[in-house]
């Protein structure tokens, strides 16, 4: 039997499903690519995986009919390619748009001839969606914005394609990794009034181009679609000229910096900021009973290679003889511990921790839950020289359950409608190099349960909302923060074991704890009602909300 033969049987044993009835239902779901996705994967692999790309694309990209009504739109908004190579599937990717308003300029004089609205830098073994431009030519209707991006797509080792869906613009994301890539539109009258811009590109000049527009303007727009496709599977980043970026940018801006060492993966970055001073910090711990766990985490404390630090315990509550025992011991034997007895009589974390913070003593709070383990000696290093900076208000930190799976790398606005902890659950090993939780970056949110916070700056925005007793008091803060223009920066580089909410309880045991828990959910959606609908910034809207999880979501996305 031939091997066409062989595999088209194996085509029908693939889609074999129980009826007729069940075949419609997953085209539905799924789309005809999906379905066919699915059928070519049991072809490859012996066993029937949705491609949940193919899905998606099949929902979410404009058909031909759709193709064909873009052709007729027209606008005076003209651009100029600027390529690194006449590569015949970038010409031809440039010549199939639908939208027509554009020129590939050849000159090196870039900026003295042409008369184009924006210029859209694309370098090697790249294919521009055929819709690419008309989804610009909207945003640039919408926001005029001065940079822009979008997401793309890459080829993998086995030729299929994996799509890179990227978060809104963070300066500490970029000064991580060049996520953006390497097809960016730029206004051009900006690039006129900073002529010095194309004049001192290095040789990665996409990543160059990106930070010093970057540090100029806040007008950057990013499109959550998939614009164009990276045909590079071995992509080669030249490491030095990103790092050299890096240092540029720092030494413009004045930023002060002992060094930039290599990431996790190769063109990741880690900048390890000059801390200013000796400040002190003052490391609030909310405490009822439990004395192993808080013994194990005052232990751990004592590794801290930054020593300029006090330790709070805010006793709230405890009942056992034996905690009171336990506290006399540790402030005999450390005179950087003090416990600060609050007294009312029922939880409310959020008091706990503005009673706390109200005791202190030192120029900055680190927040920090009583089942904690940490696992960095240099942690109060790592937290402070990002909280020092002006532009942040929180940095937070990545923290494992004990079989190592990850139970926070940061938080997601609008997850199952209001928020949730990214990747919970997932195991390390399970993570791609495309993946950003092992990189510094900007967040929405981090948890209280280990969060660094200038004390004033906390007392300027009036602490943790003890009308949320329990629940989404840290979001809420975050949100607060941010919304006084600070930045949220989580740093995986700090990392620890949480326990999680042993101290209390969960929060379904019995219904005076459930009706507390809707009381605060409800004030929370009224609130940040707009966040919500808006969606994260730092999530794109292609990926599922249902779930901690960054899976795709492969039904049509109202954009």
């Amino acid at each position: 039997m031939s091997s066409f033969m062989t595999k088209v049987k194996k085509l029908i044993k693939a889609i074999k499903f129980r009826n007729i009835k069940a075949i419609f239902k997953y085209i539905r779901y799924h789309g005809f690519k999906g379905l066919f996705g699915t059928c070519v994967n049991y072809i490859r692999f012996g066993k029937a995986v949705l491609d949940e790309y193919a899905t998606w694309i099949n929902n979410n990209e404009p058909n031909n009919k759709q193709l064909e009504k873009q052709r007729e739109y027209k606008s005076n908004i003209k651009f100029d390619f600027i390529i690194e190579e006449q590569q015949e599937k970038l010409v031809k990717s440039i010549e199939n748009q639908t939208y027509t308003n554009w020129i590939i300029n050849e000159n090196k004089d870039i900026l003295n001839n042409t008369n184009s609205d924006y210029i859209i830098f694309v370098g090697k073994d790249i294919e521009l969606a055929e819709f690419a431009l008309y989804e610009i030519v909207n945003v640039i209707n919408e926001t005029k914005p001065i940079l822009l991006y979008s997401d793309n797509d890459y080829k993998l080792e086995d030729k299929r394609k994996e799509p890179l869906f990227k978060p809104d613009f963070g300066i500490d994301t970029i000064l991580s990794k060049n996520y953006i890539g390497n097809m960016i539109v730029i206004k051009t009258d900006f690039l006129k009034e900073n002529i010095e811009i194309l004049n001192n590109l290095n040789n990665d000049k996409y990543y160059d181009l990106i930070l010093r527009v970057s540090e100029k303007t806040n007008d950057i727009s990013h499109i959550q679609k998939i614009l164009y496709h990276d045909l590079n599977e071995n992509r080669i980043i030249d490491i030095q000229s990103q790092k050299n970026s890096i240092k540029e940018y720092l030494k413009r801006n004045n930023i002060l910096y002992k060094e930039i060492k290599d990431g996790m993966y190769k063109g990741n970055y880690k900048i390890e900021y000059e801390i200013i001073g000796n400040p002190k910090i003052s490391i609030v711990i909310p405490n009822k009973d439990y004395i192993e766990d808080l013994g194990k985490l005052l232990d751990s404390i004592k590794d801290s290679t930054y020593k300029n630090y006090e330790i709070l315990v805010v006793e709230n509550n405890s009942e056992d003889e034996k905690t009171f025992e336990f506290y006399e011991k540790i402030q005999k034997e450390n005179k950087k511990i003090r416990v600060e007895k609050f007294k009312i009589n029922y939880y409310n974390f959020s008091a706990i921790v503005n009673y706390g913070v109200e005791k202190s003593t030192g120029d900055y709070v680190l927040l920090l839950n009583n089942d904690i383990e940490i696992l960095t000696p240099d942690w109060l290093e790592q937290m402070l020289m990002y909280v020092q900076r002006k532009d942040v208000g929180i940095c937070g930190v990545k923290l494992y359950f004990p079989d190592k799976s990850i139970q926070h790398a940061g938080v997601t606005i609008g997850t199952r409608g209001l928020a949730g902890h990214r990747s919970r659950e997932v195991e390390e090993k399970d993570f791609k190099e495309t993946d950003y939780i092992n990189i510094v970056q900007e967040l929405s949110a981090v948890t209280a349960a280990c969060f660094m916070v200038e004390k004033n700056l906390y007392k300027e925005l009036l602490g943790f909302d003890e009308k949320l007793a329990v629940a989404f008091n840290d979001v809420d803060f975050c949100l607060k923060v941010r919304q006084a223009g600070y930045l949220v920066v989580y740093n995986p580089f700090v990392y620890g074991y949480h326990y999680e909410s042993k101290s209390r309880g969960e929060d379904t045991k019995n219904k005076e704890k459930q009706e507390r828990f809707a009381k605060e959910y409800q004030l929370f959606i009224k609130r940040w009602a707009k966040i919500i609908g808006k969606g994260d910034p730092y999530y794109n809207k292609n990926y599922r909300l249902d779930t901690d999880l960054r899976k795709i979501n492969y039904n049509k996305i109202n954009y």
